[in-house]
């Protein structure tokens, strides 16, 4: 994998050393984060508006993007190699556990193409699926 400095560049954004944690958490995490999670996981004297600026800098640029929750609230995780500073394309499932409440990104399972009605445009659709992860799950 890129270096951290690289994939910021590579994404527009500048090189700060708030970034660089904020974005090695992301790579690190096998599920969402929320802003809670990220500032007791970092542990750094950074705001929730430093936070919520880095969050809203690297959504935009196409290094992560936001999840569904199940208390509505929102959660990150890291975009796949489909995403730039141009834009997001997502097309994947969200799988809620309803036993630890983590969401994960669900890549290998494709949102399917839907039929609407005449005069109708979609901009974005969500599949979210919700059960039991495999860390729960016992057989």
């Amino acid at each position: 994998m890129a270096a951290l400095d690289e994939i910021l560049h590579a994404h527009g954004l500048s090189k700060t050393n708030f970034r660089i944690e904020l974005l090695a958490l992301f790579i690190g995490s096998n599920s969402s984060l929320s802003v809670e999670e990220i500032k007791s996981r970092i542990g750094s004297t950074n705001d929730k508006v430093t936070i919520y600026r880095a969050l809203t800098s690297f959504e935009k640029n196409g290094l992560i993007h936001k999840v569904p929750d199940k208390s509505n609230l929102n959660r990150y995780a890291l975009c796949q190699s489909e995403c730039s500073n141009q834009g997001h394309n997502h097309n994947h499932a969200h799988f809620i556990c309803v036993s630890c409440e983590e969401t994960f990104c669900i890549d290998e399972t494709e949102i399917p193409q839907i039929s609407i009605p005449q005069g109708y445009h979609v901009n974005h659709a969500n599949l979210t699926l919700e059960g039991e992860c495999a860390k729960c799950h016992k057989t």
